[in-house]
């Protein structure tokens, strides 16, 4: 089961961003096997652009296991839950095990996660991952804080790859220029995350779109504007050229989402708004009159 999903609800279409974390070696023959005292725990990834952050929610059962949430980099006291993670050697005991599930993670790499107390996991993380990015949180199974993990995932809900669409390409003083957002239809985004049987879901809803030009003009509005050659409702003339800023005007839209979240499809619950700047350099030319001899 995946962990996360990304939901844009207007296209009724949804993109998995966490993949799933196997908590059982593939095959007697890989490294790390755990034995029958291995804790019981389950596992699941929060990838975003800030790292990426490995969740262990601990069973309350699970031997030498604590009430208190702690962040499992290093040693640590709470219960013998002291964790590492490394990227897993592919040798000829997991070559055919990782044939098989290379295809289902593209842009993914397996990584071993491993604690002092024997516990034992697989995890796929994204190609680029650094070991400084990745930070391991071992949760006690009853101590799972809704808020703290809607907290989580606000920080780690991706906005779209935004592109500021402008027409004319170049602009011309005391000309209008039309501008309008591309790669996001201001539909709502939800994020979702499962820890021991808690799952939370998180949704931000555009509010306001705050534009500024780089000459100092700016401008609020609701609308994302309309794409070329629709007539956008977001414009702005330049009264003097880019030349002035070193060739071109720095236009850039802030993006004010309002959030909230709710704990196993409860009543939703007001979170603090957020907000997402994307910018894009736009020449604006002064237009010249020549005299001929004719």
């Amino acid at each position: 089961m995946r962990r996360l999903a990304i939901v844009f609800t207007a296209a009724a279409a949804t993109i998995a961003l966490l993949t799933p974390a196997l908590a059982d070696p593939p095959s007697p023959g890989d490294p790390g096997t755990p034995g029958a005292n291995r804790p019981e725990a389950s596992v699941s990834v929060d990838s975003g652009p800030d790292g990426v952050t490995i969740y262990i929610a601990v069973s309350e059962s699970s031997p030498g296991s604590s009430s208190d949430s702690s962040s499992s980099t290093g040693p640590d006291a709470s219960g013998g839950w002291s964790c590492t993670v490394d990227v897993m050697n592919i040798g000829n005991a997991t070559r055919e095990w990782f044939e098989q599930e290379a295809p289902l993670h593209p842009g993914e790499s397996p990584w071993i996660v491993r604690c002092d107390n024997g516990y034992f996991a697989i995890v796929w993380l994204p190609v680029d991952t650094a070991p400084a990015d990745v930070e391991i949180v071992v949760i006690q199974g009853d101590s799972v804080d809704p808020a703290t993990v809607a907290a989580e995932l606000l920080d780690h809900v991706p906005v779209p790859d935004i592109v500021i669409g402008v027409n004319p390409t170049t602009g011309l003083v005391a000309v209008p220029s039309w501008f309008w957002i591309e790669g996001y239809d201001g539909a709502p985004i939800i994020a979702s995350d499962t820890l021991a049987d808690v799952t939370v879901e998180v949704e931000i809803t555009p509010t306001a779109y705050r534009w500024s030009f780089g000459d100092g003009a700016t401008l609020q509005t609701t609308s994302l504007g309309q794409a070329y050659p629709q007539e956008s409702d977001i414009r702005h003339t330049y009264e003097q050229s880019s030349l002035s800023v070193g060739g071109a005007f720095a236009v850039t839209v802030e993006i004010t989402f309002s959030a909230r979240y709710r704990v196993n499809g409860g009543p939703w619950e007001p979170l603090d708004p957020i907000t997402r700047a994307f910018t894009a350099a736009y020449p604006v030319q002064q237009l010249q009159s020549i005299l001929t001899g004719q």
